[in-house]
Parts: C-alpha cells; structure tokens; sequence
C-alpha cells in the first residue's frame, strides 16, 4: 500500500493559494487515475483537480470553503500500485537542473526568467535578478504585513522556508517578533485599536467577502503599494468607427459568428501600436525591465457574482479583426461560464478594462502586476465639439493609461496615447479586413 499526497496545484503565475469549493469524492470513495476529485477556485479560475493514481481516498486535511496554498497537501490516497511517486495532481514538478537556476517554481513569470537568463552563467543575468518574492506571497501573509506595516523592501529581505523558498505566516510572524523597536503596526500607528467582532456587527449586517473577492483585494493593494501609479487621459473621435459598426454589424455578425465590438476594436488596434512601445509592453522583476516578445491582451470581464477574471487574447498582434473579435468573444463566454482554463489567464503582457460598458466616463484603471500599464475604456458619448471652426456632434470616447512610472515617462506615456488615438480615428474598413461586407 503506497500514501500519495494531494497537493493544492498552481494555478496562475500569481496565485498562491486557492479554495476548496467542492469535493468530489468522500474519504473511504474509490478513485479511478485522471478522475476529478475536487473543485479549487482563485481570483482567476475555477479548476477540477484529477487525481494522479487509482487507489482510495484516505484523507480530507481541507474541507469544503477551505484555502490552502500552492503545494500544500490537501487529501491522501491509498493505492496499490507500485512505484508511484507523489506528485500534485495536473501539476508536475519541473527538472532539477532547470529548478536550481529559479527562486521560485511555476507559472508564467518562471518561462521568463528562463528565457530573460538565456546563456547566462552563474555570474550574469542570474545572479541579478531578485527573487518574484511580490509575486509569491499569500494574502494571508499579504493582509499581516499590510496589518502591520510591514513595507515590500522588509517582505523582500525575510527568508522564507516555505515550499520553493515562499514566506510563510510562521516567517512574518518570527520577523515581527525581532523586529526593531520603532516598526509600528498600522494600529498603534494610528492609535485606533482594532474593532472586536461584537462592535463590527452594531455597524451593519456583516457579510464575509468570497475567497475571489479577497484575492483581488489582495491583488490590488498590493499593485497600488508596488507601482507609482500614473494616470493619463485621451479623448478619441469615434463617430466614424460607430457609423462603420451600425452599417455592417448585422453583416458581420453573421459572417463570423460573433458580434462587432468596440473593445475588439481597441484590443486589435492597441496590439499593433504596442509593437512600437516595447518598453510598455513589458514586466517588471526587482531591478530587471523583461521586455515581452509575444503582444498578449488581457482584457478584465465582470462576472455576475461581481468578482472580476482577465482572460489573454494570446498574439494579438497577429490576428485579423474578425480573429480578434471571435477569440475575445470566445474568453468572455468561457469566464462567465466559469469554465476558463489555466491557459486562458496566463501570459498576459498588458490589460485592458472596458468600465464603459457600465456608463463610466472616465476611469483611473490598476495596473495587473507585473505587467507596466492598462488601458481603460470609457462609454463613447455624443458631445459637443469644434471640428474645423464649428460646433459639431461627435461620438468621443475618453481612453485613460494608468502606468508605472517608474518605468513609463509622461512623454513616452502621452505619445503611446496619441499613437493609440491617431490610429483609432484613421481606421478604415480595409484595415479591420471588413471592406466587403
């Protein structure tokens, strides 16, 4: 009889934990190789999780509504067979030789740090690049450190003995307890104790957010404490694309199968200006500036539960409109079923957000770490405008960047704008491949 643990798998190059939704199988229930043993949701997916062998299902260590890290074992099975080694289920280990090379194992940001180190030896790139640790904390750890004060530069310099060299709760705790006199937490800083439950009910009904709604939380805390945020706004002139979308979109549609659409529009157009702007097209690890090879757009979809996904538009440079279109409406129609793959949310090299499909104007977008910058959309509106000495009415759109500053100037920033706005408002037919419909 051979014991093969269960371990919560990674499911995206910043996700490092992920809830226990629904278990398939109950302790003593046979398993079959391949078969789905339990459901796990993050901020991005939710995933099935096979079981890597055919046995028994000796042990639940995480129930329903748990959460657990990325590698943490979650359930045992007991299997007859032989020479099994235990492996994390859909998940395999990468080779030693490839591992010794990385601070971390998994996802996106590993591919990167392979291909970014090259031929590399150990004195050059390698030897540079910090550990992802931003990348790589759970928002438990993410929440006490913010709790506490606890600065990115502090985070960066505790060691972890985590899996793969990860901080756990247990490190930040240690740390805290040696910390030198002076490092408040965001409490005695502030000189408000924290709220007991009792006092926190006498406000209002208390709702415990969703383990999605935590992450992003987590996400976004942590982009706003890791960037210098920079907002720029533009306005485009889309009266001719809406003219040319009411006349062919019944055409369209029924040629390609999906819908016209104006963020098709602008994730097709920005791909194209992107290849001129690779520093914007790019991520950020510690001191080291990665510049993307490949154009991949995300593109931010609400879901009804009003937790939020960012499928990738994978080479978006390289596909024609209608491909554009098709693969959006394909990722959109995947995350509100729920039914994204690992795939569908990695590799993406810049974002997009459409907050004009809810009426907003403007809006001041955060960047989707580790990536630079995001792009915004606001509703497209008639408004009075000066076009040629008269007052006209046009369709405007307000397109807003946010951008790290520390990599993006204000110049290189409003020049990727108008590169943007130029483009969008030459468009032509022949250029979204559409002249014969």
């Amino acid at each position: 009889m051979k014991t093969i643990p269960i371990l919560m798998p990674q499911m995206g190059q910043s996700v490092s934990e992920g809830t226990i939704v629904k278990w398939r199988k109950k302790v003593g229930d046979a398993v079959a190789a391949d078969e789905p043993l339990m459901e796990v949701e993050s901020d991005k997916i939710t995933v099935e999780v096979e079981s890597p062998a055919a046995g028994t299902l000796a042990t639940v260590l995480k129930g329903e509504g748990a959460r657990a890290s990325v590698g943490e074992v979650v359930a045992m099975i007991e299997t007859d067979q032989g020479g099994t080694e235990p492996a994390e289920a859909g998940a395999a280990e990468p080779p030693k030789e490839t591992r010794a090379h990385r601070p971390h194992a998994g996802g996106d940001a590993d591919q990167m740090m392979v291909s970014v180190m090259g031929e590399e030896d150990e004195g050059g790139l390698a030897m540079r690049l910090p550990e992802l640790t931003r990348d790589w904390l759970s928002p438990f750890v993410l929440r006490l450190a913010m709790l506490n004060n606890v600065s990115l530069k502090e985070l960066q310099e505790i060691r972890g003995t985590g899996r793969q060299g990860r901080i756990t709760k247990n490190d930040l705790l240690t740390y805290l307890a040696r910390r030198p006199v002076g490092a408040t937490s965001l409490a005695q800083a502030t000189g408000k104790p924290k709220p007991s439950p009792r006092d926190v009910e006498k406000l209002g009904q208390v709702v415990p957010m969703t383990s999605i709604r935590r992450t992003i939380a987590d996400h976004m805390v942590q982009s706003i404490h890791t960037s210098a945020h920079v907002t720029m706004v533009h306005m485009v002139d889309m009266t001719h694309i809406v003219d040319l979308r009411n006349r062919i979109k019944a055409s369209f549609e029924k040629r390609y199968g999906v819908k016209m659409t104006y963020t098709a529009v602008m994730i097709y157009v920005t791909a194209r200006v992107l290849k001129d702007y690779p520093t914007i097209n790019a991520s950020v690890f510690g001191d080291n500036l990665v510049l993307r090879n490949e154009v991949n757009i995300g593109c931010a979809v609400a879901l009804r539960d009003e937790s939020l996904v960012v499928p990738v538009v994978k080479h978006a440079d390289r596909r024609t409109f209608p491909e554009t279109a098709q693969e959006l409406e394909r990722l959109i129609a995947l995350a509100r079923g729920k039914q994204l793959k690992r795939e569908d949310v990695e590799g993406g090299t810049f974002s997009l957000s459409n907050f004009g499909a809810f009426g907003s104007i403007i809006g001041t977008p955060i960047i989707y770490q580790p990536q630079v910058a995001i792009l915004g959309m606001g509703a497209i509106v008639k408004t009075p405008t000066v076009v040629d000495g008269q007052i006209a009415i046009r369709d405007q759109l307000y397109l807003s960047l946010s951008f790290d500053h520390r990599v993006i100037d204000g110049a290189q920033g409003g020049r990727f704008l108008n590169a943007i706005q130029t483009r969008t408002e030459a468009l032509a037919e022949a250029d979204l491949g559409v002249e014969q419909l």
